[in-house]
């Protein structure tokens, strides 16, 4: 004679969405701990002149409609020049009639506009993604 065992397993909707989507629940805690290193490793390869861009990163990790987020930014007004580049472009005082002022080899030069050229991309924060959050298993798309 054959002994048979039927297990029965009950998963309520509630414990089911705590599970998923709840503070302290698996995936919360999968997307918390990936932002983290994302935001460490960002931290790492941001380009540093005075400190400011590099001390700007933060992670935020939440639910919203039902969907686990997470995401990593630097919201510094510069960050998307220097992530992004920048192409050429003219620079002009702030006010009208004004002059700019700056120094280059040594001399002090004052104009009224000067023609920039644009700055390479240094874009970190992708980077950091691609490095981070692709071998977790997350796909990066443009928005």
């Amino acid at each position: 004679m054959a002994v048979v065992v039927r297990p029965r397993v009950d998963l309520f909707a509630g414990e089911v969405r705590q599970l998923l989507t709840g503070s302290t629940g698996q995936v919360v805690s999968f997307i918390r701990s990936v932002a983290r290193k994302v935001r460490t490793r960002a931290v790492l390869k941001c380009p540093v002149d005075t400190g400011r861009l590099r001390a700007a990163h933060r992670e935020e990790v939440g639910v919203r409609a039902g969907q686990v987020y997470g995401f990593v930014e630097n919201d510094v007004e510069y960050a998307a020049a220097v992530h992004d580049g920048t192409g050429a472009h003219v620079i002009r005082p702030r006010r009208a009639g004004g002059m700019l002022r700056f120094e280059t080899g040594g001399q002090v030069v004052f104009t009224s506009l000067v023609n920039h050229p644009g700055t390479r991309a240094q874009p970190w924060l992708r980077e950091a993604m691609e490095e981070v959050a692709v071998p977790e298993g997350f796909r990066l798309v443009r928005s």
